[in-house]
């Protein structure tokens, strides 16, 4: 069926300055038709050309038109109410001089769905008006359509006054976020762009996206720019337990930067799941990567990793063996019976380092090591005595006034 446009009723003056009103039939945005005019019926076809309210409409109403605020309000709506035939007035409606009109159209074609608003929609994006820019976003956002997705991106940049600004910024972020997966490659772009106010509502973005995102942001661990190295490390720290899995894997990526920032970031993340691939990192053939798993497991604090911590002290990597040492404090007193029986250990390293951990867990290690003083062997007893002198020395300057 073609559209047969929308029917509003308006008062119209007549003769001798008195109104009635009129239907007027809207089939576009100010292009319109008479629907009923009762002097028409009162005075037939021919003559109502001669009265008043015919030259009105004809000749003044469309300059009316443009100034009439409660028609335009009315109009969009029953455009809006309309559904998909009347999509092309409602992009008509998007050219209108009054900005607030721009702003009821985008949100109707918003809540419309139909496709044919999107380009449209686009191009309010760089509306002189900010409150249209917003509702155009929004409207877009509700479309879903990935064909916004670049614009959307520049919108997370629009610059204006503080309030406008950030106003956007969300209605782009969001419109993204519903826009979901088709977002992401050009969300992880915009992880390195030269705005900071860009960068953070992507990884925003980005984190609201959640799982879908995970797959691309760990590819992105790998990117030359360290903006987007760093940026998509702590978006997925922040999506969480989903990122997981993925993260894991990452740890046998093929690139050091991406395995090293994988260990980093389920460190952040804490889930015990990845302990078992976190002690397989502490054998990586890059120090950077040994050190990132060290690290990574004294943050998890779980005593399973004591083990291979433990053998990690004699790392030929210095940064390795101090992370190491660092992570075994964290766990604290569950990692106390394996570094007593490194101070016995045929590595000079791996006591010094020992013993250094031993002091620092402090009070709880004490008992162990009085029991290592009978230990049969002397480097045994000579770091246990040591340790606990250090940590007898700490302990009085702590008590000092």
């Amino acid at each position: 069926m073609a559209w047969q446009g929308v029917e509003i009723e308006i008062e119209v003056p007549c003769a001798e300055g008195q109104t009635h009103p009129v239907r007027l039939r809207f089939t576009g945005w100010g292009e319109y038709e008479v629907a009923y005019n009762p002097c028409e019926e009162l005075l037939g076809p021919v003559f109502a050309r001669m009265a008043a309210c015919t030259h009105y409409l004809h000749e003044q109403f469309p300059e009316a038109f443009h100034d009439d605020t409660d028609l335009k309000w009315h109009l969009v709506a029953a455009f809006g109410a309309a559904g998909a035939p009347a999509v092309p007035a409602l992009i008509q409606a998007l050219g209108d001089d009054e900005f607030w009109v721009r702003c009821a159209a985008a949100r109707a074609l918003g809540k419309l769905g139909d496709p044919r608003a999107v380009p449209p929609l686009i191009q309010a994006l760089g509306d002189s008006n900010w409150d249209v820019r917003r509702a155009a976003a929004e409207a877009l956002g509700k479309l879903g359509d990935p064909r916004a997705v670049p614009a959307l991106i520049q919108a997370l940049g629009d610059l204006g006054d503080w309030w406008s600004e950030n106003v956007l910024r969300r209605a782009a972020a969001e419109a993204l976020v519903r826009i979901g997966a088709p977002a992401v490659p050009a969300l992880i772009q915009a992880l390195g762009d030269r705005s900071g106010n860009v960068r953070r509502a992507a990884a925003e973005a980005l984190v609201r996206i959640g799982a879908p995102a995970v797959p691309p942001l760990i590819k992105a661990l790998r990117d030359d720019s360290y903006d987007v190295r760093r940026a998509a490390a702590e978006a997925l720290v922040k999506i969480g337990t989903p990122a997981v899995p993925a993260l894991i894997q990452a740890l046998g990526d093929s690139n050091w930067v991406v395995r090293r920032a994988a260990a980093e970031a389920l460190g952040d993340l804490g889930d015990p799941q990845a302990i078992p691939a976190l002690v397989e990192a502490l054998g990586d053939y890059r120090d950077a990567v040994r050190r990132a798993a060290a690290e990574a497991l004294g943050d998890l604090g779980d005593p399973r990793a004591v083990p291979a911590l433990i053998q990690a002290l004699g790392d030929s990597n210095w940064d390795v063996r101090r992370a190491a040492a660092e992570a075994l404090v964290k766990i604290g007193t569950p990692a106390v019976p394996a570094l007593i029986q490194a101070l016995g250990d045929s590595n000079w390293v791996v006591r010094r380092a020992a013993a250094e951990a031993l002091v620092k867990i402090g009070t709880p290690a004490v008992p162990a090591l009085i029991q290592a003083l009978g230990d049969y062997r002397d480097a045994v007893r000579r770091a246990a005595r040591q340790a606990i002198q250090q940590i007898q020395t700490k302990q009085s300057q702590t008590k000092r006034p």
